[in-house]
């Protein structure tokens, strides 16, 4: 009974790491959206790092966070995922991040505004 008893616990134990270890193919930071998507913040905070595509769905990663088209990202709505960049808009300002400039580029709308 005793053994028995030691295999169920040793089971259950394996069980418990296997369920924490996550996905072994995911790539680097990948997560899943979170509540975290309304936190306001600016433009210069956002980060983007790699943008996946699978036939007609794209998803972004910006600061370690899996987003999609019409996701909210710190007050900012993406408002298309591109090869190489990613568009975003928050009321008339509208930026783009792209894959391989630290950069925020903004339109010229919104950098009329500003002045």
């Amino acid at each position: 009974m005793v053994k028995l008893t030691l295999l169920v616990l040793s089971l259950q134990w394996a069980c418990v790491n296997v369920a924490y270890a996550g996905d072994p193919t995911r790539p680097h930071q990948w997560q899943s959206n979170s509540s975290s998507q309304s936190e306001n913040g600016s433009a210069e905070d956002l980060q983007l790092s790699q943008i996946i595509a699978f036939g007609d769905r794209r998803y972004a990663i910006i600061n370690g966070q899996r987003y999609q088209q019409h996701d909210t990202v710190q007050g900012f709505r993406i408002i298309a995922i591109l090869n190489q960049r990613v568009r975003l808009q928050n009321g008339q300002q509208e930026i783009e991040l792209t894959m391989f400039t630290p950069t925020v580029k903004r339109s010229s709308r919104a950098q009329g505004q500003e002045k």
